[in-house]
């Protein structure tokens, strides 16, 4: 047996003990004892008191104890105590672009799945597998994976699962890459109390691509030169380059395959965007792929899915979802009596902008100490750390109230009862 607010039999032993104490103190009238002469009596009311160690009125007693004793067991929450011994498995099994190959993920799962396992499977999002057969979710999904998605739906399965089992394991099925792995997976990892069980297959290759860009702008943009200069300039390709607000036929082509348009503006005026309270200047701007260090102007404040930072950290391009496709807000404006975009640095940065949506992950294992932090050491993760007290009931609360309440109507009514006959 165990207490989902054990601090509640506390208050209740507090406030059983005052009324036991509070029953002690008895007041009675004293004797009336006959005098040989009035005269010596004072012309005052005279009271006299005593002490009695006795408790007065014992039913009245036990039924406010034993009332006072069903509330506090009622707010305490008594729940069954776990099976002594039972260890419950929860399966995270890489479901994601990073995994090379599937038939490896489902014989490591089918190894490692017994009765009461539990199944999840993960990409961006994570899901519960099931079914008649779990096994079918564990097919490609062409979507990036996310260790961390993987471990918050863990700790919230762990949280229904604890009350069944006294120990708790998470098997983590998956290559384990760099591009799983974000700035939130440590302190997501560090909420399950346990060891993690790692179990690596083989990431895929990163897969290989080769930039065409169109675009209607003249050559003599800078944009459009650095393009050139690459060999990513192209009459027709899955990649847009807009240098004013785009139009609808911009839209619409966008939406209608697995494309990306690069609106970068040539000027401050050429876009709709929130403009920053105040334009500053930065002396540089990262991308997945690149640095370039220079003098630049900020005149918007982007909102969406950073692909590029300035070096504050600020987003300095941003992506948004359009259909099959998506959109690239580029916010980094270039001088164009600059020679920047000629050089190397401004090549290798723009080739972060140019790749596929969602970008190119890095698919190559993480290294020794990342996993050993995944992994952690010691035991497993004991049930009664991982219950969700707060969402967790107890079946016999509504039970506990019931019988608090119908005793203190009968103290009331004992209570009554002993008045009439006093």
């Amino acid at each position: 047996m165990s207490w989902l607010l054990p601090s509640a039999l506390g208050v209740a032993a507090v406030a059983a003990v005052a009324t036991i104490a509070l029953h002690l103190i008895a007041r009675t009238r004293p004797v009336a004892e006959p005098l040989p002469t009035a005269r010596f009596v004072p012309e005052r009311t005279i009271h006299a008191r005593t002490r009695s160690v006795a408790p007065s009125d014992v039913l009245l007693l036990v039924l406010r104890v034993a009332a006072i004793a069903a509330l506090g067991f009622a707010v305490a929450g008594p729940v069954a105590a776990a099976p002594r011994g039972r260890v419950l498995r929860i399966i995270a099994a890489d479901r994601s672009r990073d995994v090379a190959s599937f038939a490896e993920v489902r014989d490591s799962v089918r190894a490692l799945r017994h009765s009461g396992a539990v199944l999840i499977a993960f990409d961006s999002v994570a899901a519960r597998a099931s079914g008649l057969n779990p096994m079918e979710a564990l097919s490609r999904s062409g979507a990036p994976g996310s260790i961390s998605a993987a471990l918050a739906l863990a700790e919230r399965e762990a949280a229904l699962l604890a009350p069944q089992a006294d120990s708790l394991e998470l098997v983590l099925v998956s290559p384990l890459t760099n591009e799983e792995i974000d700035f939130a997976t440590r302190n997501i990892r560090n909420a399950w109390r346990g060891r993690i069980r790692l179990v690596p297959v083989r990431a895929a290759p990163a897969p290989r691509f080769q930039p065409l860009v169109e675009s209607s702008a003249p050559s003599s943009d800078p944009v459009v030169a650095a393009l050139a200069l690459g060999g990513a300039l192209a009459p027709r390709g899955d990649i847009r380059l807009v240098r004013v607000e785009p139009s609808r036929d911009d839209s619409v082509w966008v939406r209608a395959g697995s494309r990306v348009l690069l609106h970068w503006p040539a000027a401050d005026s050429d876009a709709m965007w929130t403009p920053r309270p105040s334009i500053d200047a930065i002396g540089g701007v990262m991308s997945s792929s690149g640095t370039v260090v220079g003098r630049f102007p900020r005149a918007w404040s982007l909102a969406g899915t950073p692909v590029a930072r300035w070096s504050d950290g600020e987003a300095a391009a941003v992506e948004h979802a359009a259909g099959a496709g998506c959109i690239r807000d580029v916010g980094v404006l270039i001088d164009p009596a600059s020679d920047i975009t000629l050089r190397a640095p401004f090549e290798r940065f723009i080739a972060g902008l140019l790749a596929p949506c969602g970008g190119v992950g890095a698919m190559r294992p993480a290294g020794a100490g990342v996993r050993r932090i995944l992994a952690g050491g010691g035991a497993l993760a004991s049930a009664a750390t991982m219950r969700d007290r707060t969402s967790e009931s107890s079946p016999w609360t509504s039970s506990l109230l019931a019988l608090g309440a119908a005793l203190l109507l009968l103290e009331l009514a004992v209570r009554r009862s002993v008045r009439r006959r006093a």
